[in-house]
């Protein structure tokens, strides 16, 4: 039979809770975690709240909170990375008897066109039980997420993560913890390779007379 991607939300509470429960195990307590929209379900987010000080996920789309995105005042604008967004926050209670907080990021639509549902901007949410933060810490926060999956691209294109070589998952743990020590010692390297490439680039040679 072809191979089939899992959902993202397969088996990922009772593997949540087995990571976390390990690391405690050894004395290793998780202040914060931040997770995308995968992660956004009630079960993952009770074992998210239980083992770790605060967490960020994004929130996925939901039609109800819709109409009260809409109604909000006071959104105050920041600049982020070079792009102008706007940002708010409430207090939402995502599922029955559960209220979090939820930092709203908005961003005028370029093409000019509006949405059925958000209109004129693109909304973007983050579900967090971090009630001192600003709006603008914690989106910051949560975007730093975006060097990490760099590093699983550099890993899967560059090193070879995406070709397992094994049929067995014990053979290819193996394998992807030894390539992610070769690329961690190998980086110090590369970086000093760039840097000596560099300063020779700024060098010109002299006319001969």
């Amino acid at each position: 039979m072809p191979a089939k991607n899992a959902n993202v939300r397969f088996h990922q509470q009772d593997t949540l809770e087995r990571i976390y429960s390990n690391l405690e195990s050894e004395d290793i307590h998780i202040k914060r975690s931040r997770m995308d929209c995968g992660s956004c379900s009630r079960e993952i987010v009770e074992t998210v709240e239980k083992h770790s000080e605060l967490f960020y996920i994004r929130a996925n789309r939901c039609g109800s909170l819709y109409d009260s995105l809409l109604a909000l005042r006071g959104w105050q604008r920041k600049e982020i990375n070079g792009i102008e967004y706007e940002l708010n926050s409430i207090i939402t209670e995502k599922w029955e008897g559960k209220a979090y907080r939820l930092v709203i990021q908005r961003e005028r639509r370029l093409d000019g066109e509006q949405d059925l549902w958000e209109g004129e901007y693109t909304y973007r949410c983050i579900l967090t039980n971090d009630y001192t933060s600003t709006n603008r810490e914690i989106v910051e926060f949560y975007n730093l997420r975006g060097g990490k999956e760099r590093i699983f691209d550099d890993m899967n294109n560059g090193f070879g993560w995406a070709r397992l070589p094994k049929s067995f998952m014990a053979e290819n743990t193996v394998f992807l913890l030894l390539i992610a020590l070769i690329r961690r010692s190998a980086m110090p390297l590369a970086i000093a390779r760039t840097s000596t490439s560099s300063s020779w680039g700024g060098l010109t040679r002299k006319p001969s007379d």
